[in-house]
Protein backbone atom coordinates (compact mmCIF):
# COMPACT_ATOMS: atom_id res chain seq x y z
CA UNK A 1 0.00 0.00 0.00
CA UNK A 2 2.59 2.34 0.87
CA UNK A 3 4.68 2.01 -2.26
CA UNK A 4 1.56 2.78 -4.22
CA UNK A 5 1.19 5.90 -2.37
CA UNK A 6 4.22 7.49 -2.50
CA UNK A 7 4.76 6.09 -6.46
CA UNK A 8 1.60 6.48 -8.06
CA UNK A 9 3.11 6.49 -11.63
CA UNK A 10 5.19 2.96 -10.74
CA UNK A 11 2.53 1.21 -8.58
CA UNK A 12 -1.05 0.92 -9.71
CA UNK A 13 -2.58 -2.31 -8.00
CA UNK A 14 -1.97 -3.26 -4.44
CA UNK A 15 -3.29 -6.82 -3.48
CA UNK A 16 -3.28 -6.25 0.68
CA UNK A 17 -4.03 -9.85 1.64
CA UNK A 18 -4.39 -10.65 5.51
CA UNK A 19 -3.59 -6.94 5.76
CA UNK A 20 -2.61 -6.14 9.55
CA UNK A 21 -1.74 -3.12 9.95
CA UNK A 22 -2.73 -2.01 13.50
CA UNK A 23 0.54 -1.14 15.16
CA UNK A 24 1.23 1.48 12.93
CA UNK A 25 -0.21 4.08 14.73
CA UNK A 26 -2.31 5.21 11.79
CA UNK A 27 0.57 5.85 10.35
CA UNK A 28 -0.90 4.62 6.62
CA UNK A 29 -4.17 6.31 7.27
CA UNK A 30 -2.51 9.33 7.54
CA UNK A 31 -0.64 8.93 4.61
CA UNK A 32 -3.24 7.94 2.67
CA UNK A 33 -5.25 11.34 4.08
CA UNK A 34 -2.43 13.66 3.31
CA UNK A 35 -1.77 12.19 -0.47
CA UNK A 36 -2.81 12.73 -4.02
CA UNK A 37 -3.78 9.09 -4.75
CA UNK A 38 -3.70 7.82 -8.19
CA UNK A 39 -7.12 7.73 -9.77
CA UNK A 40 -6.62 4.66 -11.52
CA UNK A 41 -5.42 2.58 -8.00
CA UNK A 42 -6.97 -0.66 -7.79
CA UNK A 43 -6.89 -2.05 -4.16
CA UNK A 44 -7.66 -5.64 -3.13
CA UNK A 45 -7.76 -6.16 0.46
CA UNK A 46 -8.48 -8.65 3.13
CA UNK A 47 -8.24 -10.08 6.88
CA UNK A 48 -8.95 -12.89 8.00
CA UNK A 49 -11.80 -13.67 10.43
CA UNK A 50 -9.43 -15.63 12.61
CA UNK A 51 -5.97 -13.62 12.09
CA UNK A 52 -5.07 -15.23 15.57
CA UNK A 53 -6.46 -17.07 18.42
CA UNK A 54 -7.19 -13.26 20.53
CA UNK A 55 -10.76 -12.38 19.52
CA UNK A 56 -9.87 -9.09 20.63
CA UNK A 57 -6.96 -8.72 18.38
CA UNK A 58 -9.24 -10.02 14.96
CA UNK A 59 -11.60 -7.17 15.60
CA UNK A 60 -9.23 -5.00 16.09
CA UNK A 61 -7.80 -5.72 12.71
CA UNK A 62 -10.62 -5.88 10.45
CA UNK A 63 -11.56 -2.74 12.10
CA UNK A 64 -8.71 -0.72 11.08
CA UNK A 65 -8.94 -2.63 7.53
CA UNK A 66 -12.37 -1.57 7.20
CA UNK A 67 -10.99 1.98 8.58
CA UNK A 68 -8.15 1.77 5.27
CA UNK A 69 -11.21 0.66 2.98
CA UNK A 70 -13.36 3.82 4.14
CA UNK A 71 -9.92 5.82 4.41
CA UNK A 72 -9.11 5.49 0.46
CA UNK A 73 -12.70 6.09 -0.53
CA UNK A 74 -12.70 9.23 1.33
CA UNK A 75 -9.49 10.17 -0.55
CA UNK A 76 -10.86 9.44 -4.09
CA UNK A 77 -10.35 6.14 -5.35
CA UNK A 78 -13.37 4.96 -6.71
CA UNK A 79 -15.58 2.31 -4.54
CA UNK A 80 -16.12 -0.09 -7.92
CA UNK A 81 -11.70 0.11 -7.87
CA UNK A 82 -11.52 -1.15 -4.24
CA UNK A 83 -12.58 -5.11 -2.94
CA UNK A 84 -12.46 -5.48 0.55
CA UNK A 85 -13.17 -9.20 2.20
CA UNK A 86 -13.62 -10.65 5.07
CA UNK A 87 -12.08 -14.33 5.04
CA UNK A 88 -14.28 -16.48 7.30
CA UNK A 89 -12.54 -18.60 9.15
CA UNK A 90 -9.53 -16.73 7.71
CA UNK A 91 -5.68 -16.87 9.49
CA UNK A 92 -2.94 -15.37 9.01
CA UNK A 93 -1.16 -18.47 7.26
CA UNK A 94 -0.50 -19.06 3.48
CA UNK A 95 -3.35 -21.84 3.99
CA UNK A 96 -5.51 -19.17 3.80
CA UNK A 97 -3.29 -16.66 1.52
CA UNK A 98 -2.74 -19.64 -1.19
CA UNK A 99 -6.70 -19.99 -1.73
CA UNK A 100 -7.26 -16.60 -2.44
CA UNK A 101 -4.32 -15.78 -4.48
CA UNK A 102 -6.02 -16.72 -7.66
CA UNK A 103 -8.94 -14.33 -7.10
CA UNK A 104 -7.11 -11.29 -6.14
CA UNK A 105 -4.69 -12.16 -9.32
CA UNK A 106 -7.47 -11.84 -11.70
CA UNK A 107 -10.01 -9.44 -9.50
CA UNK A 108 -6.64 -6.83 -9.64
CA UNK A 109 -6.07 -7.40 -13.62
CA UNK A 110 -9.10 -6.49 -14.36
CA UNK A 111 -9.23 -3.08 -16.11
Amino acid sequence: MYTAIRYPDQFGRVGGVSFVMWHDSGGIIQLIQESDLSPVLRVYLSIGELETDNPDFNRLACEHVALVHQTLIASGVPEKQIRFDIIPGGTHHESTWSVLFPEVHRWLQQP
